[in-house]
C-alpha cells in the first residue's frame, strides 16, 4: 500500500476460519498448488473508508496461505489464492476501539475476522489474535451486528426441506415442510425490520437441493445462515423420551453463537433446551459463512408437536433468534 493509498477500507474475499498458526506469521489453510498471490496491506493507524476492486482467483474463494510481515503500526497479508481469475468485492471495516492500549480493530465486513494492529515486541499476540476461539469470526459477526454496519450483514434463512421432500410428520400427519417455512417466514419478517439483506431460501413449497441452498448463500455473500427445521429420531427410539430445541453447527467458531441462540429461544418460548451439537451438515460445513441448523423441537413428540406448531409458540421461537442475534 503507497502513502497516497493507505487509510483505506479494501475490498475482501472470503478468508480461512480455521487459521493454523506455525508462530512464525505464516498461517496455513490447507490448499495446495497456489496460482497467484494477493498483497494487501493495512495501515492500522487511522480509520477511514474507501471501496477498492480487488481481483481474486475464485474456485472457491478461499486462501491458502497468509504471512504477517511485522512493520510498525503495519499489518501486511500477503494471501496465496488458487483457481480462475475473477472480480469479487468484500468491505473491510475499519473500526476504533477504545481500550487501556487504543487497540483499532479492523473488522472485515458482516462475518469477518478482525485483525489487530502490531506493535514492536507484540508478534506472539498478533499471532494469536488471528488463532484465538475468542476472537473468530462469530466476534465481529457480533461487533456487526451491534453497531452502525448492521446494512452489511448478509443473513439467509434456510426453510429446511420443501416439494418433494416432506422431512418428518407431525402425529397429524402434517408434514414438517410447512412448518419450517412458517417459521422461516416470520424470522424473515423479524429480522427485515432490523436488517437490510434479509433472504430466503425458498419462499413456497418446492424443493431446493442442498447445493443450491449452499450456492445461493454464497451468491448473496453471506454472513449468517439459519436453516430452520424440526426435530425426529429413528424408529428404533422411543420419541415420548425426548423433547427441545436443539441446534446443531460445524465449525469450533460457531459454538458460541449456537449457544447463544439455545438460550435466546429456551427462554422466549418456554421449549427445553435438548442440547448444541457438532454435525458435518451440508448448510453447516461451508465455513464462509456462520451457519446453525435449529431443530424447533421434536414434531414426532405429541405433546411438544402440540405446542410447537402453534403460531403463538412459533412466534416465541422467533423472538428469542432475534433477541440473541441482538445480545451477541
Amino acid at each position: 500500500m503507497t502513502k497516497n493509498t493507505r487509510n483505506i477500507n479494501l475490498t475482501w474475499v472470503y478468508p480461512p476460519n480455521n487459521w493454523v498458526s506455525n508462530y512464525q506469521e505464516t498461517f496455513i489453510y490447507g490448499w495446495s498448488n497456489p496460482k497467484a498471490k494477493l498483497f494487501v496491506s493495512v495501515e492500522t493507524s487511522h480509520a477511514t473508508s474507501l471501496q477498492r476492486p480487488i481481483k481474486i482467483f475464485s474456485n472457491g474463494n478461499f486462501a491458502q496461505k497468509i504471512k504477517l510481515p511485522y512493520k510498525k503500526s503495519t499489518i501486511r497479508l500477503i494471501q496465496n489464492l488458487n483457481g480462475k481469475k475473477k472480480i469479487f468485492s468484500r468491505n473491510i471495516i475499519v473500526v476504533k476501539r477504545k481500550t487501556k492500549q487504543s487497540k483499532q480493530v479492523m473488522s472485515l465486513r458482516g462475518a469477518q475476522r478482525p485483525a489487530s494492529p502490531a506493535k514492536r515486541g507484540e508478534r506472539s499476540n498478533l499471532t494469536n489474535f488471528f488463532t484465538s476461539g475468542r476472537l473468530l469470526r462469530s466476534k465481529a459477526l457480533a461487533m456487526t451486528l451491534r453497531n452502525s454496519f448492521r446494512n452489511d450483514v448478509s443473513i439467509v434463512i434456510d426453510p429446511g426441506h420443501g416439494g418433494k421432500e416432506h422431512g418428518t410428520h407431525s402425529p397429524k400427519g402434517i408434514p414438517e415442510k410447512v412448518f419450517n417455512l412458517q417459521i422461516s417466514k416470520l424470522l424473515y419478517k423479524k429480522l427485515k425490520k432490523k436488517f437490510k439483506q434479509v433472504y430466503l431460501t425458498r419462499t413456497k413449497d418446492k424443493f431446493v437441493s442442498l447445493k443450491e441452498r449452499v450456492n445461493f448463500a454464497k451468491k448473496k455473500k453471506c454472513n449468517l445462515l439459519i436453516s430452520i427445521h424440526h426435530n425426529a429420531l429413528p424408529d428404533n427410539e422411543n420419541p415420548l423420551k425426548h423433547r427441545g430445541i436443539g441446534i446443531y453447527y460445524t465449525h469450533a467458531f460457531v459454538k458460541s453463537l449456537a449457544k447463544k441462540l439455545l438460550d435466546g429461544i429456551s427462554k422466549s418460548s418456554g421449549l427445553k433446551k435438548y442440547g448444541i451439537f457438532k454435525r458435518n451438515f451440508a448448510v453447516t460445513r461451508p465455513d464462509f459463512y456462520l451457519g446453525v441448523l435449529i431443530e424447533c423441537g421434536f414434531l414426532i413428540h405429541p405433546q411438544e408437536a402440540e405446542i410447537i406448531t402453534k403460531r403463538q409458540t412459533q412466534e416465541k421461537i422467533v423472538n428469542g433468534i432475534s433477541s440473541a442475534l441482538n445480545n451477541l
